[in-house]
């Protein structure tokens, strides 16, 4: 049972990226256009989304809570620590079958995600440059250069995929940014779920003292 309380968060936190993973690749797979406003226009697929979502949250929030009640009973200690967060996603799934508001939260997305890959890209290209200037003060520029390579490539691709998707009628149409960003959301959440039941490896260091 401790395997699983120390766990449980990560879990219910990765099964809630997955359905917000799957809710992208689903709205992106019906929706056609290349604009935000048809969102608008597929009403009855985006509240089925919001409902579907929405029942799913419902279960992981419930089974997560009793979960934390049966633990708590075992450990014989209090569970509101370890049942809050099940208690949020099942306020959430409630919400979204009530209001139906997965329209707006896939606006959002698509409004807020060129404009972050842009900037987290501008981020990582003005770090890459500074570790290079480091590595040119410090003499070090082959052990520098692997590193720099690898961050221009990330930064580029960041800045040019954000800059294609922004726009009123954008080079990469809103159903092609969902569904690609769905893919990665889902990869995102599988990875968290695997961290948990496999160790990673540890990074050590070594220092050596000079003579």
């Amino acid at each position: 049972m401790q395997f699983v309380k120390e766990r449980l968060g990560s879990w219910i936190q990765a099964a809630i990226i997955l359905v917000v993973g799957i809710l992208c690749i689903v709205a992106g797979a019906f929706l056609s256009g290349s604009t935000i406003e048809i969102l608008s226009s597929a009403n009855d697929t985006l509240d089925a989304i919001s409902l579907v979502l929405g029942i799913v949250m419902i279960v992981v929030g419930s089974l997560s809570l009793i979960l934390a009640c049966v633990t708590a009973l075992l450990a014989k200690k209090g569970f509101a620590a370890v049942a809050i967060p099940g208690a949020a996603v099942l306020a959430i799934g409630i919400s979204l079958v009530v209001a139906k508001y997965a329209a707006t939260l896939i606006g959002l997305l698509l409004i807020v995600i060129p404009y972050l890959m842009i900037c987290i890209g501008a981020v990582v290209l003005i770090d890459a440059i500074f570790n290079l200037v480091m590595a040119l003060k410090a003499k070090a520029v082959a052990k520098a250069l692997p590193g720099f390579v690898v961050g221009l490539i990330v930064a580029a691709a960041a800045i040019v995929l954000g800059a294609l998707c922004v726009g009123d009628d954008p080079v990469i149409k809103f159903n092609v940014q969902l569904i690609v960003f769905g893919i990665v959301v889902c990869l995102a959440a599988v990875f968290q779920f695997l961290t948990t039941l496999v160790k990673l490896p540890d990074v050590i260091v070594i220092a050596k003292q000079d003579k």
